[in-house]
């Protein structure tokens, strides 16, 4: 890349502005509409309750509650309970060929175990009564008992849409620019997120699902290029990392929306249609100019450059015209890393393995977390998605802080994650003698904690993975990590089906990826740290400060004898107090010192 004094573009469009400001938010705004439909799986196929469906009976019942006593098989929740629970995924055979209009028995004593009024054996029921007052995907299609398994499907080619999405929008962006390819990104999530809830099969459902998620792919890789083009500097680092917190402000948002639906079809057209005001907006997000000036389109970027220049009230030199000529030429005919460039050896392939494992564990994490808090109940569902937007951002302006202000990001990331880890474990210690209420409560303060240090490490990653290859292989680095994550991605909503299992199985595989992802952030630091973060100092007390501030300021008044007295260093910086030699600090050297001023 040009330096700055080179680079006409970043000397007219400066690092932020008004003119950023006002794309950064349109871009990040597009955000949201891709958190709600990675998410809305939460609430347009919530966990059923006990009793919320059984098997259907093969003519009209008269009374539901004896048929599901007489047709359903009874189980114990351990051999040592006495208590008997109906097992409404499975059905007496031979029911399904009699009229039970007939009275069988009451079932008036919990404690003792009921006698088989059928003979013939048990066979998996195909289809099912619902009764749950809202009408979701499992009421829809029967997705219960070993049907289960096709709502990761469902997930599943989300992910899928998500990774081939990525892959084409990075292509298309040689040939489109990124703010028609972000324009045809919305229209396209429009018109497939709607045919989502409104198609009668689950096939179809699964399709166009895979489709919505490929064009919200479209929308926000365009715009994360746009974002990269017109900022720089520090500023360049905050919009990266901000970038997902409007991931988390989508996840706040979907639960208010879900409240006012009480159908999974009306649930998509609602989020699916309010991305129609981004596409009103649409005509006040900037194009790139490095895209431009790379196709050779001088006098469209001149536009763009004298819009960020009046916006911004910056100065545009006299000759902008003719350099944006001479950039053209130069980036006329790009060189292009291939793949294999990140393994040459530039940078140890030990350091580029742990990060691409890095990514893979968290990015599994970020999302399969969030879908997992399905299994602690429908009642707790609103209450809890806000809280994990809320840890999300909270981890999110950690992520920034470690970025900015700390040396050995890479070291206290990992740190917390393997912490978090580790703590997560002990959720096995939790009672189970609590009541529902406390149970789940005690559940989401170690999601919460996983959450945060999750969400912390994805900042990380994402803002600083870039710095371990020289410049030009870093869009090559970033390509590999990301579509590596994604196709693990595809792959994470099958660790929620452990819950049929154990519901504490899928959380202690988090806390596992959690110390994984945390050992490779700790190997990461061994090599990478943040240089231009200053070492904090240790402080010194008051009376070190002003013995050895005086012998500071006698030094810089010898060197400095000539200069003027305005001239005059009048400030240091505390890493000079610890340089001071021991053996001139006595107290009676000091006492010499000030006495000849």
């Amino acid at each position: 890349m040009l330096s700055s004094n080179q680079d006409i573009i970043h000397q007219v469009t400066g690092d932020f502005g008004r003119w950023q400001l006002r794309t950064v938010l349109l871009v990040f705004f597009c955000k949201i509409p891709s958190a709600w439909f990675m998410a809305c799986i939460i609430y347009t196929a919530p966990y059923p309750k006990i009793g919320d469906y059984y098997c259907k009976p093969p003519l009209e019942v008269n009374d539901t509650k004896e048929w599901i006593k007489t047709s359903h098989p009874i189980v114990k929740e351990s051999p040592t309970d006495r208590v008997f629970n109906i097992d409404f995924c499975n059905v007496y055979a031979d029911v399904l060929q009699k009229d039970f209009s007939k009275n069988y028995s009451n079932y008036m004593d919990p404690f003792q175990e009921p006698h088989n009024f059928t003979s013939g054996s048990i066979i998996p029921c195909e289809k099912f009564n619902h009764n749950s007052k809202y009408h979701s995907l499992i009421t829809q299609f029967d997705l219960v008992c070993s049907r289960q398994l096709l709502l990761c499907v469902t997930q599943s080619f989300h992910a899928i849409g998500t990774l081939i999405g990525g892959i084409m929008a990075t292509k298309l962006l040689e040939y489109i620019s990124p703010r028609r390819l972000m324009y045809i990104g919305m229209i396209c999530q429009i018109i497939c997120g709607n045919l989502t809830g409104l198609v009668p099969s689950f096939a179809l459902h699964i399709y166009f699902r895979c489709l919505t998620s490929l064009f919200c792919a479209f929308m926000y890789t365009s715009g994360q290029m746009i974002l990269a083009d017109i900022t720089n500097g520090k500023a360049k680092l905050i919009v990266t990392t901000l970038f997902e917190l409007f991931w988390s402000i989508g996840l706040i948002l979907l639960p208010g929306i879900s409240i006012f639906v009480d159908d999974w079809s009306y649930l998509y057209i609602v989020i699916s249609s309010s991305t129609i005001i981004l596409v009103i907006l649409h005509r006040y997000i900037t194009e790139s100019p490095r895209w431009l000036i790379g196709k050779g389109k001088v006098e469209p970027t001149l536009k763009v450059l004298l819009e960020a220049a009046a916006f911004n009230n910056r100065d545009i030199p006299f000759d902008c015209e003719e350099r944006l000529i001479e950039l053209s030429i130069i980036q006329k005919h790009p060189r292009i890393e291939i793949y294999w460039s990140i393994w040459d050896g530039t940078t140890k392939k030990s350091y580029i393995i742990a990060v691409h494992l890095a990514w893979v564990w968290c990015v599994m994490l970020y999302n399969a977390m969030l879908l997992n808090i399905r299994a602690f109940g429908v009642d707790h569902l609103h209450v809890n998605t806000a809280v994990m937007g809320l840890t999300e951002m909270v981890g999110v302006f950690l992520g920034l802080y470690l970025i900015l202000y700390t040396r050995r990001r890479w070291l206290w990331v990992g740190y917390l994650m393997i912490g978090t880890g580790f703590l997560t474990f002990f959720i096995w210690f939790v009672p189970n003698t609590l009541n529902e209420l406390r149970r789940v409560g005690f559940d989401m303060l170690f999601c919460i904690g996983l959450k945060l240090a999750n969400a912390a490490s994805l900042s990380v990653l994402t803002t600083c993975t870039g710095e371990m290859v020289p410049l030009n292989k870093r869009p090559m680095l970033m390509l590999s990590v990301v579509t590596l994550s994604r196709i693990w991605l595809a792959i994470s909503p099958f660790i929620l089906a452990s819950a049929l299992i154990h519901p504490l199985i899928p959380i202690t595989l988090f806390a596992f990826l959690a110390v994984l992802n945390g050992g490779s952030m700790c190997y990461l630091n061994t090599k990478f740290w943040n240089e231009s973060a200053p070492r904090i100092q240790r402080v010194p007390s008051v009376k070190t400060y002003r013995r050895k501030s005086s012998i500071l300021l006698m030094k810089r008044s010898s060197t400095c004898s000539e200069l003027e007295n305005e001239n005059l260093g009048m400030a240091f910086n505390i890493s000079e107090i610890w340089k001071i030699s021991e053996n001139i600090t006595n107290e009676n050297e000091t006492d010499d010192c000030l006495e000849m001023r």
